[in-house]
């Protein structure tokens, strides 16, 4: 296949020799792969060592405030739901009062003195005379 543009096929240019590198730029790229592996041999310089000691006391610190700032959100989240639990129950005591009649306190109250006059121990009568006779 051709194209229309009168360009070359793919592989006729592959095989040119002009894409090919030179000796000169084998040989830089050489010398500077043997220098790249030898530094990595060598390990980090010191600056290199400080400026990863920077970085990973700067991960945990960032790591330690996030713990924080998630217990702190979880602390508040809490205390949002209890509150308004809270304020859901004083609510509805409120309600069932506020639906208590009057005659069913009057009852209760009827109720408890009977169990007053059920429970309480009869009180000893004795006749007390008015007059010294003896």
């Amino acid at each position: 296949m051709t194209d229309p543009e009168g360009a070359a096929p793919m592989d006729a240019t592959m095989d040119d020799p002009a894409f090919e590198p030179t000796q000169a730029e084998i040989d830089d790229w050489v010398a500077r792969e043997r220098k790249r592996r030898a530094e990595w041999l060598n390990g980090p310089t010191d600056e290199e060592r400080a400026a990863y000691a920077r970085r990973v006391r700067t991960r945990r610190i960032a790591a330690a405030f996030d713990e924080g700032e998630e217990r702190i959100a979880d602390t508040m989240r809490m205390g949002l739901r209890y509150g308004r639990e809270g304020q859901l129950a004083a609510e509805g005591a409120a309600a069932v009062l506020y639906r208590w009649s009057r005659r069913t306190f009057a009852d209760l109250v009827r109720a408890g003195r009977e169990w007053e006059e059920e429970t309480t121990l009869p009180s000893v009568r004795r006749r007390v005379s008015m007059d010294d006779e003896d």
